[in-house]
């Protein structure tokens, strides 16, 4: 009776932890080659993408890429190419495109995190493959706090962009620039955030972000971002009247204070 007792304790011990549990371990594989900072192919073929995880993208066939790119994939052959890993799942194991969803577990560290703690990518949660949102996400902040990789495109590009008010935006139609300023309002719909330099809708600029972008963000724009003094990068654009600019990834904002 005692031995049956503690024999349903165990049990009941394990299954618990695995409904708790929504990740699985897979086999280890071979990294061949790196496509790209985020996703990488096995000796056997197999293409992975790295979940949580998003690199500047490079454009292979016009030999063009988005800022910090090219270092993210030196970061990401560096660390994985000619290595063994461990594929950890989450609720998803393959996307659209036939490529296998995973963290890589290289040397008992998670690299997804560690290309988002030393600013190679950006967050990018999709659900419901979220295990590890929250630890990404605290990443994020500091590689963020830090300016580090790609949260210092900004400071990079003022060097060769036109860096202005929210007032002369209605000058620069159609053009990249750097808006630099304090946001003062906003709000949140169901589908964007609105930003806004100036209280009076008539004379402002706006700044956009769909909520179907907000799993790239470690916080909710409409409420961290009101009151603080910003530099964010984009293309103006004019819209019933009124310049805006749509901001697609967080690393266009850089937060100054």
């Amino acid at each position: 009776m005692k031995k049956a007792l503690i024999f349903l304790t165990i049990l009941t011990v394990l299954i618990l932890a695995a409904v708790g549990c929504n990740q699985q371990r897979g086999d280890v594989v071979y990294i061949e080659r790196v496509i790209d900072g985020d996703t990488v192919e096995t000796a056997a073929g197999d293409l992975i993408r790295l979940l949580g995880v998003d690199t500047p993208e490079i454009d292979w066939e016009n030999n063009q890429s988005e800022f910090y790119a090219e270092e993210a994939r030196k970061f990401t052959i560096e660390n994985l190419t000619g290595e063994n890993v461990i594929l950890e799942f989450d609720q998803e194991k393959e996307d659209h495109y036939g490529r296998t969803l995973a963290y890589l577990i290289h040397d008992g560290e998670n690299f997804n995190q560690k290309l988002l703690e030393n600013g190679y990518a950006s967050l990018m949660i999709v659900e419901p493959n979220d295990y590890y949102e929250a630890e990404f996400k605290q990443a994020v902040k500091k590689a963020r706090a830090s300016r580090l990789g790609i949260w210092s495109q900004v400071l990079e590009l003022e060097r060769d962009l036109p860096v202005i008010s929210f007032q002369e935006a209605a000058s620069f139609i159609g053009e990249r620039v750097i808006v630099a300023g304090k946001i003062v309002n906003t709000a949140a719909a169901d589908s964007i955030n609105y930003l806004n330099f100036s209280d009076n809708y008539q004379d402002t600029l706006s700044l956009v972000i769909f909520n179907h972008n907000l799993n790239k963000f470690d916080y909710q724009p409409a409420e961290y971002i009101l009151n603080k003094k910003i530099k964010v990068l984009g293309k103006i654009e004019l819209y019933q009247g009124s310049p805006q600019i749509i901001v697609d990834d967080p690393h266009d904002i850089l937060i100054i204070d």
